[in-house]
């Protein structure tokens, strides 16, 4: 591809991202689709002025792949809604071959252009995780017309261009894919706000501190009555501040757990978030480990996804180890 072809389709990765994110909720495979959807563009006479024609062509390309995608693959969701909770006293279990978990999404990735038509999903709504899991239970030519015409607020007729079918056939699938989502998304969920910009460094302090001094008591200060703790791509979860206090208390911090954890902020899924590196004493480090995703209510932390994804630390400018001094 010469470069006066590969600057302006190149311009198009973020929305290709997030677009097959929402698909298939998982960011490895959003960042395969992509490089496919962008290397067979490649061969295409997409036009070079034009930018809403060659959005069009792209997304074609990549909505055909994200379909091919998903045959025959069960939708992805998280542990919560898939299992009864854990017992916090035994480990957390082991991955099993053939799970699919969602996968965490950095802020940072998200696509720096707005939409020029009325959304019914906001922004930070719809790249939420209770938004993402609830698209997976739609049947994936209703996920994408949901995701095109109420996520991206494009007409009717370009979404019928993109699925390959007539106006009518398209509107038909795009109000069936309204009708599903009531039934299997919580809009009170998707649509929590992070802590506000004022309180966001003193909840964030608050949170992290009992980590890093292995303060469980002070940590539980810091988690709500009912809040829940899941551990992708573990099937084990755990409900309520004391199954997760006793659950922490016998694992992640149990004993002396001064110094085993050290937590940098980050944001995923338009929420407070945290890359979770631990300590590696024969190595003198400390090792990426976990991107955890908080939801909080108030200053109390209700939801914490603890996704132990260590390979998706570049994705969110995280380096693979810090040195146990904590400098870089």
């Amino acid at each position: 591809m010469d470069e006066d072809r590969r600057l302006p389709i190149e311009g198009y990765r973020d929305e290709l991202r997030l677009f097959c994110y929402r698909m298939g909720g998982s960011l490895q495979d959003a960042e395969g689709l992509v490089e496919a959807a962008l290397f067979q563009a490649d061969g295409l006479p997409l036009p070079l002025t034009d930018a809403d024609s060659t959005r069009v062509e792209l997304f074609k390309i990549a909505a055909r792949l994200c379909l091919d995608a998903l045959t025959d693959q069960p939708p992805r969701g998280v542990p919560c809604d898939s299992n009864p909770p854990s017992d916090p006293y035994l480990a957390p279990l082991e991955p099993e071959a053939g799970d699919f978990w969602l996968e965490p999404f950095p802020d940072d990735l998200y696509p720096g252009t707005g939409y020029s038509g009325e959304v019914r999903y906001a922004e930070r709504e719809s790249v939420s995780l209770p938004f993402v899991a609830a698209l997976q239970s739609l049947r994936p030519r209703e996920r994408l017309s949901l995701i095109l015409g109420d996520a991206m607020a494009w007409r009717i007729e370009t979404l019928a261009e993109v699925l390959g079918a007539g106006v009518v056939d398209a509107r038909h699938l795009l109000e069936e894919a309204r009708e599903s989502m009531p039934q299997v998304y919580d809009e009170k969920l998707g649509r929590r706000e992070p802590p506000g910009e004022d309180r966001e460094t003193d909840v964030l302090m608050r949170y992290l501190y009992p980590w890093e001094t292995g303060d469980v008591a002070g940590l539980m200060e810091r988690l709500s009555e009912d809040v829940i703790l899941q551990l992708p791509p573990s099937p084990s979860w755990y409900e309520g501040r004391n199954a997760v206090g006793k659950h922490l208390s016998s694992f992640p911090l149990q004993g002396d757990s001064r110094g085993r954890w050290r937590l940098l902020p980050r944001r995923a899924n338009g929420q407070l978030a945290f890359g979770v590196y631990r300590a590696d004493d024969e190595r003198n480090v400390y090792s990426a480990h976990s991107i955890q995703v908080l939801h909080f209510t108030g200053e109390l932390a209700s939801e914490i996804i603890t996704f132990r994804y260590p390979s998706f630390f570049p994705s969110f400018k995280l380096l693979p180890e810090l040195t146990a001094q904590g400098q870089l």
